[in-house]
């Protein structure tokens, strides 16, 4: 029998509309409608949740994100999954990418299987129902390794390869399937042969880790990349006579921008930068979170990597930035005040927008009949107080 649910709201933001005095009815993980509450008709037995003096919004999507909760994704284990899901919805997101790293391959394809194996079990309970503990697994990014060994950021030199058509077909073949993103530098030998397979396949490539010319990375979002990978990080610098990657993810309005909005990794001032260029409608927000995120100052595992992690900034042993122990939640709010922009504005930089990379703007990220039940309520003060992933209570 399918549970029944209405959702009191003072107010829910859909992203793109604002409804006072809001109800949302849910039909098992599924949306039925939502409305001004006198317009909701509400059926006899449903079950009440009298959210009235709170704000209610599309859960999160994280498309970048490496581990949280002392858990990294290249574990490869169906408990740094679980884990990292229950940590992320205690934040408000619902549903993520997970991420690797470049490491040896073996280890990558060990990972991947794992993460595939994990993934496919928490999809394949009826209603969603596998996942009633934490956020939702979407499936894999591929986050190396075909990336430019000059901006590689924390990914280690030796293990960073070339693209290969023939290498990316055995992860896409321990994937089984859950492979959604690849980032690719796309000034790199083969890159746009890579490219144009991964597609192919139903898999979005972003470009990053890069140092890539504007002229590069405008044939390749012609040849159909979505998106750029945490801009500004690890990318070819933008100067008025070498414009660069930056300058082409500034000026293609047919491209995407990442942003991890913590003020460390990228400037309020170059964060406004972007705002303005892009609009928010191509902001996609990301944490790029590694195991550290939620535990305290410490060292931890990203790959077969060691970090350290203090106040709050994870750091190799170098000093090179990797990754961050920011939630989505906190991003919103951060972008908010970087861009002067409201936090319903910069709602679909965390929303909407992921979705629409993934091509799940139907279910994911908005508040609408037909999409998955993924909400989250929210305080006077703008703090989580309750997530549900596909209409049910996680938090």
């Amino acid at each position: 029998m399918i549970a029944t649910k209405v959702i009191l709201a003072g107010k829910v933001y859909t992203p793109k509309e604002e409804i006072s005095d809001a109800a949302i009815l849910l039909e098992g993980h599924r949306i039925a409608s939502v409305g001004p509450r006198s317009q909701v008709k509400v059926p006899a037995g449903a079950t009440v949740i009298d959210n009235s003096d709170r704000i209610v919004v599309p859960g999160f999507i994280d498309l970048h994100i490496h581990g949280a909760a002392g858990h990294d994704f290249m574990e490869g284990t169906a408990e740094a999954v679980s884990t990292v899901a229950a940590y992320l919805a205690r934040h408000g997101t619902t549903a993520f990418l997970a991420t690797t790293v470049t490491a040896r391959m073996d280890r990558t394809l060990r990972a991947v299987g794992g993460l595939a194996r994990a993934i496919t079990a928490a999809q394949g309970a009826p209603g969603g129902s596998g996942q009633a503990a934490g956020a939702q697994p979407l499936g894999i990014h591929f986050e190396g390794p075909f990336l430019n060994v000059k901006t590689r950021g924390a990914h280690p030199a030796a293990e960073i390869r070339t693209p290969s058509v023939e290498v990316f077909s055995r992860l896409l073949d321990r994937a089984m399937g859950t492979a959604r993103v690849l980032t690719l530098a796309p000034e790199l030998d083969g890159a746009l042969t890579l490219l144009e397979f991964a597609r192919s396949r139903g898999v979005r490539v972003a470009l990053g880790h890069s140092n890539a010319t504007f002229e590069e990375t405008e044939r390749a979002v012609a040849a159909g990349a979505t998106h750029a990978v945490h801009c500004f990080n690890a990318m070819r610098p933008f100067t008025h006579h070498d414009p660069g990657i930056v300058g082409a993810v500034l000026t293609d309005d047919r491209f995407s921008a990442e942003l991890i909005a913590d003020g460390v990794h990228v400037t309020p001032p170059a964060a406004m930068i972007l705002a303005r260029a892009k609009g928010l409608e191509r902001i996609l927000l990301v944490t790029d979170c590694v195991s550290g995120a939620g535990m305290p100052d410490g060292t931890y595992r990203v790959g077969s990597s060691t970090i350290r992690v203090a106040g709050g900034v994870c750091r190799t042993k170098e000093g090179r930035l990797a990754g961050s122990t920011l939630t989505l939640h906190a991003a919103i709010r951060n972008l908010a005040r970087f861009t002067g922009a409201s936090f319903p504005e910069c709602l679909v930089c965390a929303t909407l927008n992921p979705a629409r990379i993934l091509g799940l703007e139907k279910r994911k990220g908005v508040i609408a009949p037909g999409a998955d039940a993924d909400l989250v309520a929210l305080d006077i003060n703008g703090g989580v107080t309750q997530t549900y992933v596909q209409g049910q209570a996680v938090l």
